[in-house]
């Protein structure tokens, strides 16, 4: 009987233990299958072909945000609805000057950090004028990064080697990165011909 009685209390204390230990993990975000599936097609499209170097003429068709096309000046509910923000987050920020900046997410996958301007409230952000995004890993373990960045300029993505972003660009990729201006775009490429693109910024010139 004392045998029985303590498996008995054995096997309540480990599944005890299993409970706690699957109430410690939480379901990490992932992308959906449309989204990646979406994501894949952008970033296979043919590349832009440019005479020289890039004008403001050659972005819209190469600079894609999930599968739309962007370019500045946009809002943030000009997005696909895949983006969001969080304002109950601990780093969601807001200024009496009606700027914020937020980690910005895709699927509910951290791939970068946003920042708006001309926002009338807190609650009424989506209205705000994007001034810079930053596509990068943030290394957040309870908001991991997407397996695929919702961000493409001809064919250039997060992980894209130093080789082909010279093919795909026209410009070289050095050990501070590359940058591409016109006259209402700053395309921000940090990373280095060993490590291929680490990040990408676009910044509004306007």
């Amino acid at each position: 009987m004392k045998t029985r009685k303590y498996v008995t209390l054995l096997l309540s204390a480990v599944m005890c233990l299993s409970m706690l230990s699957c109430g410690e993990k939480k379901p990490k975000p992932e992308l959906t299958v449309e989204s990646y599936t979406e994501l894949q097609t952008v970033q296979k499209l043919p590349p832009v072909n440019i005479a020289g170097t890039w004008t403001e003429a050659d972005i819209p068709g190469a600079l894609w945000l999930g599968a739309n096309r962007f370019s500045y000046p946009a809002t943030f509910k000009s997005l696909s609805p895949k983006f969001s923000i969080d304002p109950e987050a601990s780093d969601f920020s807001f200024s009496a000057q009606g700027e914020v900046t937020a980690t910005l997410l895709y699927d509910g996958c951290a791939c970068g950090t946003i920042k708006l301007q001309n926002c009338p409230s807190k609650d009424t952000y989506s209205s705000g004028l994007i001034s810079e995004i930053t596509f990068r890993d943030l290394g957040i373990s309870s908001l991991p990064a997407p397996a695929l960045f919702p961000v493409c300029f001809n064919g250039v993505t997060i992980g894209t080697s130093a080789a082909d972003f010279k093919e795909k660009t026209g410009v070289e990729l050095g050990v501070t990165g590359a940058e591409i201006a016109t006259s209402h775009h700053i395309i921000q490429f940090k990373g280095s011909p060993a490590e291929g693109v680490t990040a990408i910024t676009l910044i509004s010139a306007d």
